[in-house]
């Protein structure tokens, strides 16, 4: 018998269809057989537990921009270095330790007379950045600032010191959670757990703002009380939008199997 090639055509296909139909897997048994296959173990149960602590922000992480000009570049380098070195001196005699000050970055540029193509002087620029932990070492950057025009008080960033104690702390306490639920279930319930895995997602750790009005207020006592030039306005409206306390959070699930009812 002759087929046209449509019905060729749409034959094919059905059998091509009923080929890959017939090639996926297929499960096949009693109910208890494939209840154990979709929904293994069911003597298993997660208990999750949570940890969280509060730590003020004890460090703060300033960037102090140097800038000088020369004639030259080689003048304009040196000029630059030992204006650094001489502020680096003055913060490790007030206690600052030499491993928390960093020169980070260093670029120069010529300058341009308004006609000429050969630059008549040099710019250069680096920014120092300095790891204070005390209000008396912030103001001595401060102060370096206001008594070197060529030095600004870029950035202030804070910090807290001891992140991975805490995250350390907060994990301990969520474990801590979660095997007190388990002693609980295990003496209410009359059940014996076996831990098998777990699940951790890791530390969150959270800003806490500063009310800008208490902000403000500390910021204008440090200024009466110490000095009141123009880096301590600069080191004001840098801290400003900073924060003052961070929230360490955390969640730890872990799963147990029961291998005792009583």
């Amino acid at each position: 018998m002759n087929m046209s090639p449509l019905v060729a055509a749409c034959t094919g296909f059905a059998l091509l269809l009923a080929a890959a139909t017939n090639a996926q897997p297929q499960l096949s048994g009693n109910p208890d057989e494939l209840r154990e296959f979709l929904m293994p173990q069911p003597n298993l149960v997660n208990i999750s537990g949570n940890g969280e602590l509060t730590a003020f922000k004890d460090m703060a992480k300033v960037s102090l921009l140097v800038t000088t000009e020369a004639r030259t570049l080689n003048e304009a380098m040196s000029v630059n270095q030992a204006l650094r070195l001489s502020m680096i001196d003055d913060f490790v005699n007030a206690g600052i330790p030499a491993t928390a000050i960093n020169n980070s970055k260093f670029s120069s540029s010529p300058q341009f007379g308004v006609f000429g193509r050969t630059p008549n002087r040099f710019e250069v620029v680096a920014r120092m950045e300095v790891k204070v932990i005390t209000e008396e070492h912030l103001l001595l950057l401060a102060a370096a600032a206001d008594a070197n025009p060529e030095v600004k008080f870029e950035a202030t960033e804070f910090e807290h010191s001891l992140e991975d104690d805490f995250d350390d702390q907060v994990r301990e306490l969520a474990m801590q959670d979660v095997m007190e639920q388990k002693t609980y279930y295990e003496s209410n319930l009359r059940l014996q757990l076996r831990a098998v895995n777990f699940y951790y997602g890791g530390v969150i750790r959270t800003p806490r703002p500063m009310p800008m009005a208490t902000m403000q207020q500390e910021m204008a006592v440090d200024a009466l009380g110490t000095r009141s030039a123009s880096s301590m306005v600069d080191a004001a409206a840098t801290i400003a939008p900073t924060f003052d306390e961070v929230d360490y959070q955390t969640s730890v699930t872990v799963v147990f199997e029961i291998v005792d009812e009583n």
